[in-house]
């Protein structure tokens, strides 16, 4: 209706004299403006509400951006921080190597199985190796059984079935590794043997035949006594964590003393490993 009353005031003011059409021009914008404007509010409503959509679905791709350069980010520093151990631990590794009294042949844990977790691990050396050490030693080293497995914290164990290319490393904790000891700082000596189990995720080793008057007491170090053929002395095996009352019932029937003890090396985190081949040889004066 408003509509119809608008046309035809505009046709009669192309009808009417200029005066007349003038004033007439005058009345019908005052009677219509009120109109015209509430008309346009819901465009410039919609118009608003358009942009404000626009500028959510912004600020919303904006946010999946941010997402993707935080995990990214993150990833980044992730992959640093590995680095940065990996570089840690090499450093150790070559300042033992460097500072060792034995040649030590370096190796790297290729695989570990979860069943065996505690038993064994295999590293990427074998009797192949035998041909770089007999270059480098003249034939007085080689890779053998029973040879001492360690890392810059302690004992890992010992070889064990060396083959072409692998060799398997029979762990601390392992039953089938046993190892002649002596109590730091004094002459008591016994035997470290693996207790084949774990508790609390951590290796189980006991020291066996400890002197029955013993003073052995918790936090004090396990070294190798060098009395065996393979393993020299003075080797850190582990730290006493628990001494029983001495028990003269079986299996000690109160002869000799037991120990508890937790590796100085974690059993756990395996990576880059030494075998000790022997007393570092002096260097040969070139020709």
């Amino acid at each position: 209706m408003v509509g119809g009353v608008g046309s035809a005031l505009i046709i009669g003011c192309f009808l009417m004299p200029e005066k007349w059409a003038q004033s007439l021009r005058n009345e019908t914008i005052k009677l219509l403006g009120p109109v015209l404007s509430t008309a346009d509010k819901p465009i410039t409503f919609f118009s608003h509400m358009d942009s404000k959509l626009k500028t959510l679905d912004e600020a919303q791709d904006e946010v999946t951006k941010l997402h993707q350069q935080v995990a990214d980010l993150q990833l980044r520093n992730q992959i640093l921080s590995d680095k940065e151990a990996e570089n840690k631990r090499l450093r150790e590794m070559l300042g033992f190597q460097a500072a060792s009294q034995y040649e030590l042949l370096p190796c790297r844990v290729v695989s570990r199985e979860p069943s065996s977790w505690w038993d064994s691990v295999q590293i990427n050396v074998g009797w192949d190796t035998n041909k770089v050490l007999d270059q480098k030693f003249h034939g007085k080293y080689s890779l053998t059984s029973d040879q001492p497995v360690v890392s810059p914290r302690g004992v890992v164990g010992k070889t064990g079935v060396v083959s072409h290319y692998v060799t398997d490393v029979i762990l601390l904790v392992n039953e089938n590794c046993s190892i002649s000891a002596t109590l730091d700082g004094t002459h008591d000596q016994g035997i470290v043997q693996g207790q084949g189990n774990f508790d609390e995720s951590k290796a189980r080793v006991k020291v066996k035949y400890l002197p029955k008057e013993s003073q052995v007491a918790v936090g004090q170090f396990i070294v190798t006594s060098g009395l065996g053929p393979y393993f020299p002395a003075g080797l850190r095996l582990g730290t006493v964590t628990e001494v029983p009352p001495l028990n003269n019932t079986y299996p000690t029937f109160g002869l000799y003393r037991e120990a508890i003890i937790e590796p100085t090396a974690d059993l756990n985190q395996l990576d880059e490993l030494f075998i000790v081949l022997g007393p570092k040889q002096e260097a040969t004066p070139s020709q």
